[in-house]
C-alpha cells in the first residue's frame, strides 16, 4: 500500500457498553440504537467504522458483540473493533463477527504473549495497534512491523513522535469539532485517517466536509459523476428522475431535475429535485431529516431519463419523497423473479403457520416441529447426495428445490426473513 498516494478516510466510532451506544468513554448515557446510528454512518459517506467495546467483563462483551453482529450485518463500510481484546477468543470473536481488522492495545499486559498465535491465526492484515507509549513503538519495532497492518493514535502527547519521527501509516483521534484541526492531521502523509466527534455527529454533512478537505489539497473519497448535466437531452432545462431503493429496486419517489439540483446531488450525495411550480430546489427529506442518499445513478441510452438507487434511514418521509403505488391492472401470471419468487413462497409458508390448512403439504411439515422439518431435511439431503453421485440432473434440481422449500420452512420456525440471510452472505467475502 502506498499511503503517500492513498486516499483518507474518514472513521466514526461508536461506544458500545453492554450493547447500548453511549457518548463516550467516560460517560455511558445512551444515545439510542447502536444499529440506527450505524446506518447513518453508513449511508452518509463515512468510510470506515470503529466499534469502541468498553465492556469490563465476559457478559458485558457478550451484550456488544451481539449487537456488532447485527452492525456489520447491515453495514457495507468497513469495520474495526476496539476494547475487550485480552485473549486470542476475543479477537477471533470479533473477526468472526464482521469486522475487517481487530484494533489491539499495547498496554495490554497479555499482548506479547498472545500476539504470535494472533499473527498465525489472522495475519497481520487482519491486526491493527493502539499505541499510547512512544516507548513501545521504539523497543518493539520489529514486532509491530512483522505483526500489526497500521496503528491507532488516541494520545495526541504522542502524536508528533509518532507523525514525525517514524513511517508507520496510522489513524488517529482528534478531539475536535474544528475542521482545521482534521485537515491538519490528514495531511501528514503517513496518516491513513482521522476519527473524532466531528465525524461522530450525526448532524455533519460528512460529504460537504470531505469537499472542504478536498479543497484544502486533501484526497477523500468523493461522489463524482462521469457525466455532466450538459451531457443529458434535457427538455427544457430538466430531465426526469425515477428514484428506486438500492436494496429491492422498489420505485419509491419520481420528479425532475434541473442542472443547479443534479450538480448539488452530486455534491453532497443527496437526493434534490427541482419544483416545475415554485422554481425552486428542495432536498429529499429535508423536514423529516430523512434524507434519500444516493447510492447509484444511471441515464437512459437516449439521456433523457435518470434511474438514482438511494437508500433512506426511514420511511417516515414527506408525500411524494416516498411514493406508494396503487395496483390499477392485473393479469395473471407466474412469477419468475428468482427474488420475489422467493419472497412469495417464504410468505406463503409464514401464512400457513398463522392459518393452517387441512391437507397441505406445508401444513404437515410445519406441524411436525423443529425436529420433524430437521429430519426432512436430512432425507433430501441423502436424497441430493445420490442423486449427485449417479448425475441425475433432473434429480439433483428436484432435490434442491425441496432443500430451498424446507429452508424456507425452517427459517419461518425461527423468524428468519430471507433479508436477514441476504445480510449475513454479504459477509462471506
Amino acid at each position: 500500500m502506498d499511503i503517500l498516494t492513498e486516499k483518507k478516510n474518514l472513521m466514526a466510532t461508536i461506544y458500545l457498553k453492554a450493547g447500548r451506544a453511549v457518548k463516550g468513554i467516560n460517560d455511558t448515557t445512551s444515545i439510542g440504537k447502536a444499529c440506527d446510528i450505524a446506518r447513518i454512518y453508513n449511508d452518509s459517506g463515512v468510510d470506515e467504522l470503529l466499534l469502541y467495546d468498553l465492556s469490563d467483563t465476559r457478559e458485558e462483551h457478550e451484550l456488544s458483540l451481539n449487537v456488532i453482529k447485527e452492525i456489520n450485518r447491515i453495514l457495507e463500510i468497513p469495520s474495526y473493533a476496539f476494547g475487550f481484546t485480552t485473549t486470542v477468543r476475543n479477537i477471533r470473536e470479533y473477526l468472526v463477527s464482521g469486522c475487517k481488522r481487530v484494533v489491539l492495545n499495547s498496554s495490554d499486559p497479555d499482548l506479547l504473549e498472545i500476539l504470535p498465535e494472533c499473527v498465525q491465526m489472522f495475519k497481520k492484515e487482519r491486526l491493527s495497534l493502539a499505541i499510547d507509549n512512544i516507548n513501545f513503538l521504539f523497543k518493539k519495532r520489529e514486532e509491530i512491523d512483522e505483526s500489526f497492518n497500521d496503528l491507532f493514535v488516541f494520545d495526541e502527547n504522542i502524536l508528533d513522535s509518532i507523525a514525525f519521527m517514524t513511517s508507520f501509516p496510522y489513524y488517529y483521534m482528534v478531539n475536535s469539532s474544528n475542521i482545521a484541526d482534521y485537515d491538519a492531521s490528514l495531511k501528514n502523509p503517513h496518516c491513513l485517517g482521522v476519527m473524532g466527534p466531528l465525524i461522530n455527529d450525526t448532524l455533519t454533512d460528512i460529504v460537504m466536509m470531505k469537499r472542504e478537505l478536498l479543497n484544502n489539497g486533501i484526497t477523500v473519497n468523493i461522489y463524482e459523476s462521469s457525466m455532466q448535466f450538459d451531457e443529458f437531452n434535457a427538455n427544457g432545462g430538466i430531465i426526469y428522475c425515477i428514484t428506486q431503493d438500492y436494496r429491492t429496486h422498489e420505485v419509491i419517489g419520481y420528479g425532475v431535475l434541473n442542472k443547479e439540483a443534479f450538480n448539488m446531488s452530486i455534491a453532497n450525495g443527496k437526493l434534490h429535485y427541482f419544483d416545475i411550480f415554485t422554481k425552486k430546489i428542495y432536498r429529499v427529506g429535508w423536514q423529516t431529516n430523512n434524507f434519500q442518499y444516493i447510492k447509484a445513478i444511471s441515464v437512459d441510452d437516449k439521456k433523457r431519463l435518470i434511474i438514482v438507487n438511494v437508500s433512506t434511514i426511514s420511511s417516515d418521509n414527506d408525500v411524494n419523497e416516498s411514493a406508494r403505488f396503487t395496483e390499477i391492472l392485473r393479469k395473471d401470471f407466474t412469477e419468475k423473479n428468482t427474488d420475489k419468487l422467493l419472497e412469495v413462497i417464504y410468505n406463503h409458508i409464514c401464512e400457513r403457520r398463522i392459518n393452517p390448512r387441512e391437507g397441505s403439504y406445508t401444513t404437515s411439515v410445519l406441524n411436525s416441529g423443529k425436529n420433524g422439518i430437521a429430519k426432512k431435511f436430512m432425507a433430501e439431503g441423502t436424497d441430493l447426495v445420490l442423486s449427485a453421485k449417479v448425475h441425475d440432473v433432473e434429480g439433483v434440481r428436484a432435490e434442491i428445490s425441496d432443500l430451498i422449500f424446507l429452508m424456507m420452512i425452517m427459517m419461518s420456525e425461527f423468524n428468519i426473513t430471507w433479508d436477514d440471510i441476504m445480510n449475513e452472505l454479504s459477509q462471506r467475502k
